[in-house]
């Protein structure tokens, strides 16, 4: 890997005797400085720092041909929409080139999070190991949000691990979104609380640029752990801001990003833009179409979306590969030995044509992909697939021991069997002398919330912060002070303080004694952003 971003084009010519380097020096000025050769000729530096460098010209084909730019990453700015300027940016209204690879330094990796759950995350979510995943789809669009609803309940009591929204669904009138998500959600908790299968469910969230947060606000307090979303619909870098701010899966829908794969002689190559681009955004899966489907992408475009997604690239979570059409039956032997087991078959309309039967189908399709790969386990396994990276935690239920239903208050404000923890471990959080005690919500006990118990001592404090979550905070030991927003309150034993969505604060201990108090959080919640 070189220091510097490594574009690798196509470029067809389409006269006689065309001198091929100038093809591509085109494309390095129209790229950067946007300017004809000769305009600078007196500022050296524009040429050997901004200007890419040409290397590895080669003929491909009759009239087409291939050469590597090495581009500074600084004229990317280290950012999302520059750096995809500088990749297709003007040219991307010339008939004749295509991006077909991309190398990026380490250093420009280091820059964006990509995905926050990966492969990892989501298999330790599931508890599900050795096999792809199945993924259904809850389609047609027309249906009422509780026709949707009984569906999501068939095809998680067949076993599907996810269950997504088709990517027409928004917030039509005859379906509106919030209807949708909270009865699909509790539909699908009540089928997992029955089979003891983990399902989750992927609301689409797409929509204008003022509601996209809301949606995403509003899947995270109804208990959701991902959503489905359309980049290119609204935005990458939107996805990219999304993804990095809420402590929540992305599954990324390719939605008019077909414009760049038609002409074999133009666009971008899937596996550059559906892999590389949509896992440096932040996808955690990436949809695309299935060989052999009603599209039409090779087995060898497939190949090499998937491994762009699943191989190494700096320190980025591999994402899942989710092929999506064509899904039948008969060829899932064919898909298990292409795509192998970190792959999650996204299948739709195969498991709706009799809608009596949608329980079972599921079943059936699962028990065919289970069939291919006999070392399924719900533990993770020393071999796999996926390069093996240390998984983000999740906020889903933790059983550490057994269920108490008396905990016995100690004169030291402490609890039997329940020992103090750190209070964080996020680098980027600072805090001082904090400690934390969970009482309620990760020992087992089957809650909404978490009961916590927090002790500051003389001269500490708790992060400044803001998330999703609410708190509601009961001071119980000494007198500490809140800042809320801009509001500064003093606690004393039994009073009692709300914190709203997304509003800043903070507790200090500016007494000579120990604050403490219990802090009350929904059990599946977003990570706090630092202020």
């Amino acid at each position: 890997m070189s220091d510097s971003i490594d574009i690798t084009y196509e470029v067809t010519s389409h006269h006689e005797g065309h001198n091929t380097k100038a093809l591509f020096r085109e494309i390095a000025l129209e790229q950067t400085v946007e300017v004809p050769d000769g305009y600078f000729f007196n500022q050296t530096h524009i040429n050997t720092t901004i200007v890419p460098t040409i290397k590895d010209v080669r003929p491909i084909d009759r009239g087409r041909y291939r050469a590597t730019l090495s581009f500074n990453p600084e004229v990317t700015a280290c950012q999302l929409p520059q750096f995809l300027n500088v990749l297709f940016g003007n040219i991307s209204f010339k008939g004749n080139v295509r991006v077909v690879g991309i190398d990026l330094p380490e250093e420009f990796l280091k820059v964006f999070k990509g995905p926050g759950y990966g492969i990892p995350g989501i298999r330790q979510m599931l508890g599900v190991y050795g096999r792809p995943l199945l993924c259904a789809v809850l389609k047609p669009m027309g249906l009422s949000p509780v026709d949707l609803a009984n569906l999501a309940a068939e095809f998680a009591l067949g076993g599907a691990d996810i269950i997504k929204d088709d990517h027409g669904l928004v917030d039509q009138t005859f379906c509106p979104f919030e209807q949708r998500v909270t009865l699909c959600q509790q539909a699908i908790e009540a089928a997992n609380a029955k089979t003891l299968h983990k399902t989750l469910y992927f609301p689409n969230v797409t929509d204008g640029a003022e509601k996209l947060e809301d949606r995403i606000r509003f899947a995270l307090r109804g208990g959701v752990a991902g959503v489905l979303v359309a980049p290119y619909l609204v935005g990458l870098d939107t996805v990219r801001y999304l993804a990095s701010t809420y402590r929540i899966i992305i599954m990324a829908h390719p939605a008019m990003t077909g414009a760049y794969f038609h002409d074999p002689n133009y666009g971008i190559r899937p596996s550059v833009l559906l892999g590389s681009v949509f896992r440096l955004m932040g996808a955690d899966l990436s949809i695309f179409p299935n060989t052999g489907g009603r599209f039409n992408f090779t087995p060898e475009e497939c190949l090499s979306l998937s491994q762009a997604l699943r191989g190494p690239l700096g320190q980025l979570r591999p994402a899942f590969p989710a092929p999506a059409g064509g899904m039948r039956l008969s060829n899932i032997p064919d898909m298990s030995a292409m795509y192998g087991v970190d792959t999650v078959y996204t299948i739709g309309g195969s498991l709706l044509k009799n809608h009596d039967d949608v329980r079972e189908n599921t079943s059936v399709f699962l028990e065919k992909i289970t069939s291919n790969f006999p070392q399924a386990t719900c533990q993770p396994s020393v071999q796999s697939s996926t390069p093996q990276r240390q998984a983000p935690s999740p906020q889903t239920s933790v059983t550490l021991g057994e269920v108490f239903e008396h905990l016995s208050f100690r004169e030291d404000f402490g609890w039997s069997e329940r020992p103090p923890r750190p209070y964080k471990d996020g680098v980027n959080l600072p805090f001082r002398y904090i400690t934390r005690c969970e009482l309620i919500g990760r020992y087992g006990e089957e809650t909404r919330f978490d009961l916590r118990y927090f002790q500051i001592e003389p001269g500490g404090y708790s992060s400044f912060e803001r998330h999703l979550h609410i708190h509601v905070v009961v001071c119980i030991r000494g007198e500490g002070v809140f800042l809320i927003g801009g509001n500064r309150y003093t606690l004393r034993p039994f009073d009692v303080a709300y914190v709203a969505p997304m509003r800043p604060h903070q507790l200090i201990n500016e007494s000579d004694v120990p604050f403490g108090f219990f802090c009350i959080v929904d059990h599946e919640r977003d990570r706090p952003i630092p202020l």
